[in-house]
């Protein structure tokens, strides 16, 4: 398998990156924590301070967040000259 990304992947890296970056501080650390880090629910809870409760609403966020980035249409610039 080559370690060389299709251009499409390298799309939708940037994208998801994008999402990343335009979550708040405490969506990007719970989506991380959870996603990359594998931490549960509970620790993340105990980690910031927060009910579970909290940390679900803040994922959820992020989640809502990724998937708006992630079927984003890129349109060009051309087609909106008229």
């Amino acid at each position: 398998m080559s370690a060389r990304l299709t251009r499409a992947e390298w799309r939708q890296l940037r994208r998801a990156e994008r999402a990343v970056d335009n979550m708040s501080p405490m969506q990007r650390e719970i989506f991380l924590g959870i996603r990359v880090d594998e931490l549960s629910y509970a620790e993340l809870a105990t980690l910031h301070g927060i009910s579970i409760a909290d940390v679900e609403h803040h994922f959820a966020d992020a989640l809502r967040i990724l998937d708006r980035h992630m079927h984003e249409r890129h349109h060009k610039w051309w087609q909106f000259w008229r």
